[in-house]
């Protein structure tokens, strides 16, 4: 009976891994037999606002604004949320020229409260298009008006390139991340795109037409506002693009304590999506026949890149256990074709963008970077809560760099 029960729940442990492997190589077999879509801009400009949130952000404020405003018309407006800062973020950006909202509310605690609150400003004369941007984050040139015309033209929500790289001037830059970030933000969205399916919002640099800002959307406290924005969104019918022809660029924390919290705040939030919004978005899929929510509904099943590897060995070694104890082969048959599924998406990925960043020296870095996943899985198991914090940045500016997808 026991016997029976262990390669059951091996077998559906199993089984449901590799569900979650399977959407994840589909994105990156998309990555090499498609090609990105074309993409249309709208002929006329749209009035535009771009919204940046800004919580203690006197560093950077000031260059995030002179870089955005330059491409604005007097038609388009520039908005600081100074949320809850004790510096002097608020004064920067009014001597730059931005309109400031400050809010002072520190029981409302997160990037969301700060871009719903900027949205029930807006209202009074609202823009055409929305544009968000993270005030740490630099968008490429004349990106604000080309991603705001895709933005009209698609009549849609768009996310465009999100990335994040190493501080030049700052310690070791953590390779092992930046694969991560460039696999979850540009092979996996490319590989929708190329397929013509929706991804989810990532915070900044997204684009929305006026019709869909909902500020309730976003007044919710939850870790990851940007992608529960998004769900919703794609719920009501208004699933997110991905549109890769627009860049932001910003910089991982220098502290790698700040890096460790921020990315269990990532992985918090997701996990919080799966549990919440998992159900919902295959209820509404199959209802409405729609393949594009279910294939969010798959996106969303893929855990963060680390976890998912260290879940199939982890697996792998549990099966392998089993077949000594019990003499059941089953559940390791499974898992051995979900560590070659894996391994497909995986070589994939690195192929496409980590040949310049993985080698020897950041495959010793792997066990700590197991040790740190594993800690983040067990705090949320154990039902700890992560609370938003901003992350302590480097003082300079981003710099350009020179990856390019293949």
């Amino acid at each position: 009976m026991l016997a029976a029960i262990v390669t059951y729940t091996l077998g559906f442990a199993a089984a449901a891994l590799a569900l979650a492997t399977i959407a994840f190589a589909i994105q990156a077999a998309a990555g090499i037999f498609w090609r990105d879509p074309s993409y249309v801009l709208s002929s006329r400009r749209p009035t535009i606002a771009v919204l940046i949130p800004a919580h203690n952000e006197e560093q950077d404020i000031e260059a995030t604004l002179l870089r955005n405003k330059i491409h604005l018309t007097r038609n388009d407006r520039l908005l600081v949320v100074a949320d809850n800062c004790t510096d002097a973020t608020a004064a920067i950006a009014a001597a730059a020229g931005a309109e400031v909202l400050v809010r002072d509310e520190p029981w409302c605690c997160g990037k969301g409260f700060a871009l719903a609150a900027g949205l029930r400003y807006l209202n009074a004369t609202p823009p055409e298009v929305i544009v968000f941007i993270d005030a740490d984050c630099e968008i490429s040139p004349h990106g604000v008006e080309v991603l705001a015309r895709a933005c009209a033209a698609a009549d849609a929500p768009l996310q465009c390139l999100d990335f994040m790289i190493p501080n030049p001037d700052g310690p070791v830059p953590p390779r092992l991340a930046e694969f991560a970030w460039r696999v979850r933000n540009d092979l996996r969205p490319r590989g929708y795109a190329r397929l013509g399916l929706p991804y989810h919002l990532l915070g900044t640099g997204m684009a929305l037409p006026w019709s869909m800002a909902e500020p309730e959307l976003l007044a919710t406290g939850h870790l990851a506002e940007d992608k529960y924005l998004g769900l919703e969104l794609a719920i009501k019918g208004y699933a997110p693009r991905f549109f890769p022809g627009v860049r932001v660029t910003s910089y991982f924390p220098d502290a790698q304590r700040a890096h460790d919290q921020q990315k269990q705040r990532w992985m918090h939030g997701h996990f919080g999506l799966m549990n919440s919004h998992l159900p919902r978005l295959l209820y509404h899929g199959l209802r409405r026949r729609d393949i594009g929510l279910l294939a969010l509904a798959a996106d969303l099943a893929v855990p963060p890149l680390g976890l998912l590897a260290v879940a199939n060995v982890a697996l792998a070694v549990l099966c392998f256990i089993c077949m000594i104890g019990i003499g059941s082969t089953v559940p390791l048959g499974l898992a051995a074709i979900d560590m070659v599924l894996f391994s497909f998406p995986l070589s994939t990925a690195w192929y496409l963008c980590g040949r310049d960043l993985i080698g020897m020296e950041e495959i010793k870095q792997v066990p700590r970077h197991v040790v740190m996943v594993l800690r983040s899985a067990v705090d949320l198991a154990c039902g700890h809560k992560t609370k938003w914090l901003r992350a302590d940045r480097s003082q300079t500016t981003v710099r350009d760099t020179h990856y390019t997808h293949r």
